[in-house]
């Protein structure tokens, strides 16, 4: 990193030499010395301090380097917020990046909604991508070092970020949003993976957030999101916020109303279980569309197909399916007396799984006889699945108990 700020070539100090690379002048400090064994002396040991600036002869724009070594030198006062630039951008992501912008067309769909916010908003949509965070206050520290779409990449402060996200409307993310599914063909035939996730919210008074059902439980109120996602062309669709205290089944008919409005009609769903009731399935039916949903694990239809397939079909080469090291059979039958279509439940075994599944149950057996042979010959109560896996015998002063 080069400040854009100008100081004096040390002259006080032992130690400064000047060295061109390539047309530039640059002032090195020898901190020190090392020993070079291959040499069989000891040599400085140098580094780069800053670089002369080519219009005077004792001034030069200095580094981090600078400032470690020479902390008593005062540097003038800027207030210009370039000075803290690298000079070294990391590129690689960016630029892989940017042509997946161009490719979808986004940076003029965003500035149509945004106007000239629009690329401070590609930066903040890069930025959480390459560095896998949201946090606006890291965002300048992220900006130091990347290329930036805005005007002679210019680094914004963490305040205005701050307020640029806040004066996005709900009307412009519906307008951003008619943009983008505008420019789908809405007769091919896609699929869509549907997934929302809860979110925990700091922020105070925000109408979304409430206290609902979170996977990681945290004791705070959350917003729930969900996205649209077409798993043919590996895009985004559409996304919805839902207030905290909505179920994740809940969300879906709202979806597929939206998704509906926006013309896709060719289209199948792949659900995850949390959708999984006979309201959503009946809805879906309703609406023509084909789906693949995971069932709730203990439906007792569910343990009732097992239980019929079980062992005609593992060991069955017939039944393999060597691309993802499974077994699978399918089976036709009724889920709801109401149904009105078909349905057929895909029922698969992966022989991996049950090895490993069979030595988690083995090991958790292990560590509750090793509690049990701990506590043996003290007053200890043993209960829940002790009593389950264990015949446990209590004694009283030495006699068993009856």
């Amino acid at each position: 990193m080069y400040l854009k700020t100008q100081v004096k070539i040390p002259t006080d100090r032992v130690g400064i030499t000047r060295k061109t690379i390539k047309g530039t002048n640059y002032v090195y400090y020898a901190y020190g010395r090392k020993y070079d064994p291959t040499k069989k002396y000891t040599v400085p040991a140098n580094t780069t301090i800053g670089k002369c600036d080519d219009a005077t002869t004792d001034m030069m724009y200095p580094n981090e380097n600078y400032l470690r070594f020479f902390p008593e030198i005062e540097m003038p006062d800027t207030k210009d917020p370039g000075v803290y630039r690298s000079g070294c951008l990391r590129i690689g992501s960016f630029i892989v990046l940017r042509k997946l912008i161009a490719e979808c067309g986004l940076e003029e769909k965003l500035e149509e909604i945004l106007g000239e916010d629009s690329r401070l908003f590609l930066d903040l949509a890069i930025y959480s991508i390459i560095t896998e965070d949201n946090a606006g206050q890291h965002y300048p520290d992220y900006a130091f070092d990347h290329p930036l779409f805005t005007k002679d990449m210019h680094i914004y402060s963490d305040t205005k970020v701050s307020d640029m996200l806040n004066s996005i409307t709900p009307d412009q993310s519906i307008a951003f949003q008619n943009v983008w599914t505008a420019a789908h063909d809405h007769r091919e035939k896609i699929y869509i993976s549907y997934d929302s996730t809860n979110k925990n919210c700091k922020a105070g008074d925000v109408d979304l957030v409430e206290f609902g059902h979170p996977k990681d439980d945290r004791n705070a109120p959350v917003i729930n999101y969900s996205i649209v996602y077409d798993t043919m062309n590996s895009e985004p669709l559409c996304y919805e916020a839902y207030p905290g205290s909505i179920v994740d089944v809940s969300q879906l008919q709202c979806m597929i109303k939206k998704v509906n409005g926006y013309g896709y009609k060719n289209i199948g769903f792949i659900l995850d279980r949390g959708y999984f009731s006979e309201t959503n399935i009946h809805f879906m039916d309703k609406c023509g569309y084909d789906f693949v949903i995971m069932m709730k694990g203990m439906k007792d239809l569910v343990r009732d197909l097992v239980l019929e397939v079980k062992g005609t079909f593992e060991e069955d080469r017939r039944y393999s399916i060597r691309n993802h090291k499974v077994s699978g059979i399918t089976v036709e039958r009724q889920m709801y007396p109401s149904d009105e279509s078909k349905r057929f439940f895909h029922i698969y075994y992966n022989d991996w799984n049950k090895s490993r599944e069979h030595e988690e149950f083995e090991s958790k057996i292990d560590e509750m006889k090793a509690v049990l042979k701990k506590n043996e010959g003290t007053e200890y109560k043993a209960c829940g699945k002790y009593n389950h896996y264990f015949d446990i015998i209590y004694s009283h002063e030495g006699q068993p108990d009856q």
